[in-house]
């Protein structure tokens, strides 16, 4: 716990940097731009896509993500880039160039800070996700609206120390560099060629769907953006702190009361919350009270599937043959360019906007995620979209191979399942309690159980009550331990 907390803290860092230097005002020292925060997202948006395909095909020949150098490269891309930025607003007639350059920067630094904190998540247990994940939103929040109450070069310096302490504790040992749990072989596992090919075409309606998600949530930012310029209270500190509050509630909600928590949550998450917003411009969009409504209403559902996402995606790596860097290599490709298409987008259309064209436009660009997502289909089990046929038969090669033709993780398997059997006879366990305890003499922690039986958390905590209670112990680890001595007895003298 002691590395997941030390990591925790510096991926939040690494969240905090992203919002205070693309979210917000606060690196503004001279001159105010108007949506001076979306133009320089929107070439971040597309050099996250550019290193993100970068990063990944690098790490399809070397273990980039465990290299300190790459933590280096993403801290000085990070805080130079933060620097740029913040230096072009000393002059109007160059403001342009130059904060584009310093969002390219930054954008670099993004994806590679990505890749190291994707790669790190992904080693962590299912329990540790999702005690780290929210945990490292809370405290980036709170990091957040700390900055805005600075001002002038103190706001661009700590900004820009940001990335530097992420990588940092990123970095700092080697246990932490690893992630602390070194059975997981198939996060960095090289893949290139036909199998990289046949691994990106597993997760290609993913993709897909994330990119049009992420163009909506940037299309609509600058459509509901206010227009207030300087006011950082009512422009910033008002629609973050609400929908900050929002989503962590909703989050801890979802992860406690929800059977199944995977990519499927984020569009459940997110695309009810945008026709919320779409709803409230069309309803007065001259209105700035509520267009800030609306932009809160924005950032609530693009907040969760942040959340969702950093817990699905290491989820999904440790359930899956297919490395972390390219899931999030993916993934953060596929962000990269919805942001950068519907900020572009918007940052052409907004001075025509009205509350008709608003509405027009927006539903045809939500329907358009429907129809894909219909086409596709959301599959309630874990992987969400269906593998390739050639990539799945070749993990099913492989994993023959590799066992010699029976597979060691099934006779292990067996076993646990022969034990939950024996004590279910010994104690009285239910159908679903054997079902759980199998889990829990595997060592499976209690979300991996929710997720694997498509149970809510409350009901795992309580089949693990009766069947500690019945069999009259305290403990997974004492509950693994019951039919220890039996097998002891069992073995012969020496």
């Amino acid at each position: 716990m002691r590395v997941y907390r030390r990591q925790a803290i510096g991926f939040a860092f690494f969240l905090a940097w992203n919002y205070y230097s693309f979210f917000s005002c606060g690196l503004v020292p001279i001159i105010h731009v108007v949506r001076s925060s979306e133009r320089v997202w929107v070439w971040a948006g597309l050099f996250i896509a550019i290193g993100s395909i970068v990063v990944m095909l690098a790490s399809a020949r070397t273990s980039l993500a465990g290299k300190k150098a790459c933590g280096f490269a993403a801290a000085f891309l990070a805080a130079g880039g933060t620097a740029v930025i913040w230096t072009s607003f000393f002059s109007v007639e160059t403001y342009q160039t130059v904060s584009a350059v310093g969002g390219m920067i930054a954008g670099m630094g993004f994806a590679l800070m990505a890749l190291v904190w994707g790669d790190r998540m992904s080693r962590y247990n299912e329990a540790a996700i999702e005690f780290s994940a929210p945990a490292s939103f809370i405290l980036s929040f709170f990091i957040y609206f700390a900055l805005l109450a600075l001002k002038g070069p103190a706001s661009m310096v700590v900004d820009a120390l940001l990335p530097v302490l992420s990588m940092y504790f990123a970095f700092r040992t080697a246990e932490a560099a690893h992630g602390g749990d070194e059975g997981i072989a198939d996060v960095d596992r090289r893949v290139h060629g036909r199998e990289l090919v046949h691994a990106l075409a597993s997760i290609v309606t993913l993709c897909l769907l994330f990119a049009m998600l992420w163009f909506q949530f940037a299309y609509f930012r600058l459509l509901s953006t206010p227009d207030v310029v300087g006011d950082r209270f009512m422009h910033y500190l008002v629609p973050f702190s609400c929908s900050s509050v929002l989503s962590i509630i909703a989050l801890l909600s979802c992860i406690k009361l929800s059977r199944h928590l995977n990519f499927t949550l984020m569009f459940r998450w997110g695309l009810p919350f945008l026709l919320l917003s779409y709803a409230l411009l069309y309803y007065n969009y001259d209105d700035p009270v509520q267009r800030i409504v609306a932009y809160t209403v924005n950032f609530i559902g693009m907040f969760g599937v942040q959340f969702s996402f950093w817990i699905a995606a290491p989820k999904y790596v440790r359930r899956s043959r297919i490395p972390a860097y390219v899931l999030f290599g993916a993934m953060f490709a596929a962000e990269g360019v919805g942001i950068f298409l519907g900020t572009g987008y918007g940052l052409i259309v907004i001075d025509g906007v009205t509350a008709t064209n608003v509405m027009n436009e927006s539903l045809l660009f939500f329907v358009a995620v429907l129809l894909v997502a219909m086409v596709v289909g959301f599959n309630p089990r874990w992987s969400f979209f269906r593998m390739s046929p050639r990539w799945k038969a070749r993990e099913d090669e492989v994993d023959a191979e590799a066992a010699g033709g029976t597979s060691t993780a099934d006779d292990i398997n067996a076993l646990f399942a022969q034990q939950a059997e024996e004590l279910r006879a010994a104690y009285g366990l239910s159908n679903r309690e054997t079902e759980v305890a199998e889990l829990l003499l595997a060592g499976r922690s209690r979300p991996y159980i929710r997720d694997e039986l498509v149970i809510s958390l409350n009901t795992v905590h309580a089949h693990a009550r009766n069947i500690y209670a019945k069999c009259g112990v305290h403990s997974q680890q004492e509950f693994m331990d019951l039919l220890r001595p039996a097998v002891k007895r069992d073995e012969p003298e020496a």
